[in-house]
């Protein structure tokens, strides 16, 4: 029986860890609620600071994870050298963007060269929605790494003897 080249590419390609399965809806919700609880809750001295902490936890996340799934990515590099700067400059905040573009050129390198899934990222869409449209298409991935990974598993049950 044959079966599609990305099921192929699963079974002879090393395994790596599926990514972060939180929908996108929920990401975003999550962030506007913090963000608001800060507003409210933090004084003003404080605020800036505070509310570029939440909306760098996210992108600094998937640059961990994606630096366990490519030891060379070098976004988490540059998500640090952003939160040193500070979160008043206007640097820091440029140093974002490249975080974001390096993040997103780090996915489509993985998920089309190590991991061939056929990974599609809109830079369009990766200026306006950033981390938000990352963890759509991640969400994607995942479900598409799971619908494949279940035969695969059920063939190889049914293969081993007893």
């Amino acid at each position: 029986m044959h079966q599609s080249p990305r099921s192929d590419a699963v079974k002879g390609s090393q395994v790596f860890p599926a990514p972060p399965r939180v929908h996108w809806a929920v990401l975003l919700l999550l962030i506007a609620t913090a963000e608001a609880l800060v507003c409210w809750l933090f004084p003003v001295p404080y605020r800036n600071f505070a509310i570029f902490a939440i909306a760098a936890a996210w992108p600094t996340y998937l640059c961990i994870w994606i630096r366990k799934i490519e030891p060379r990515a070098s976004s988490l590099y540059w998500a640090i050298a952003s939160l040193v700067t500070g979160c008043g400059f206007l640097f820091s905040w440029l140093l974002w963007i490249v975080v974001i573009f390096e993040l997103r050129e780090e996915l489509l390198d993985h998920y089309n060269r190590r991991e061939p899934i056929g990974l599609r990222l809109n830079w369009v869409l990766t200026i306006i929605g950033s981390v938000i449209y990352f963890q759509f298409a991640l969400n994607q991935v995942a479900r598409q790494k799971e619908s494949a990974a279940d035969p695969v598993a059920l063939e190889a049950e049914r293969s081993v003897t007893a």
